[in-house]
């Protein structure tokens, strides 16, 4: 299978946030693109060069972003992470792609028109090296900090995240025996409580797979809970064995992408006014 351009991205990435009920974030619509468009494994996981944290094909997706809103009015992201089907996307026919992608080159060229008549430039090119959506570069940020932090301080910085999600009792248990857990802990939900134990490994730009994940329940033992962690991503696949309910014990799946957004949430090391600021003493010493 060929590998999709982002103008080829534009129509799945507007079918996906339709089908998401017209707001998601990105690697929500990444993985919903995969299921619809039928992506092999191959094309899900293939490396963007330069970038560690994102796959080719979501580095494309965010240029395909960029270019439905910018060129399409289809999508607006006014909301830091989250990205959402202004009027004109929801209205928008894109029963044809390529009058699609026809419409959105045909705005760009009208956009490069004019503002090369406004500026003394000769080339409208060093504009459109800004166009892409860079409004997850901190992510990749706070991915490297983090991986060059120890195996301890990242046990430790799961430990934090899962008691300011409502846990109790949280213990870290990782080492060299851990026999693929690294801790344990008791969820409150109310009345309710029940065990979890979670594992937390940092495997840079390599991604997680179904076996991976089938191990980590192997080792769950008589818990039926699992929470797994990691900087990295999940494939596809490894998504979808986590949440099988045939396999008796589901297991949440916590990737690079959605990690940040809980340090963010929960004020982990991450302070916001009017952008996203890390404070890297914090992930060093934690």
């Amino acid at each position: 299978m060929k590998f999709p351009d982002h103008y080829e991205l534009i129509v799945p990435t507007i079918k996906a946030l339709k089908e998401m009920g017209g707001t998601a974030t990105p690697a929500e619509i990444t993985n919903k693109v995969i299921e619809l468009e039928k992506y092999p494994e191959d094309i899900q996981t293939e490396p963007q060069k330069g970038d560690k944290y994102r796959t080719k094909l979501e580095y494309r997706l965010a240029w395909a972003r960029t270019y439905i809103k910018k060129f399409l009015n289809a999508v607006e992201d006014k909301k830091r992470g989250l990205w959402s089907l202004t009027a004109d996307g929801l209205k928008l026919d894109i029963s044809d792609p390529k009058k699609i992608i026809e419409l959105a080159l045909e705005n760009k060229q009208k956009d490069a028109k004019v503002w090369q008549k406004n500026s003394k430039k000769e080339n409208a090119n060093d504009k459109e090296e800004t166009i892409e959506d860079d409004s997850e570069d901190w992510k990749n940020e706070l991915l490297e900090i983090i991986n060059n932090c120890s195996p301890k301080s990242f046990e430790n910085l799961s430990q934090r995240i899962l008691r300011e999600s409502g846990c109790i009792d949280v213990k870290v248990v990782g080492g060299a025996n851990d026999k693929g857990i690294d801790g344990s802990a008791v969820l409150r939900l109310g009345l309710i409580s029940f065990p979890v134990k979670f594992q937390c490994k940092r495997y840079g730009a390599s991604v997680v797979t179904p076996s991976q994940v089938r191990d980590f329940r192997g080792a769950l033992g008589h818990i039926d809970k699992g929470i797994f962690i990691t900087t990295s991503r999940f494939t596809k696949s490894a998504l979808e064995e986590g949440q099988d309910p045939n396999k008796g014990k589901t297991i949440d799946l916590i990737d690079g992408d959605r990690l940040c957004e809980l340090l963010r949430e929960y004020k982990i090391g991450i302070n916001e006014k009017n952008d996203v600021n890390i404070e890297k003493d914090f992930f060093e010493n934690i």
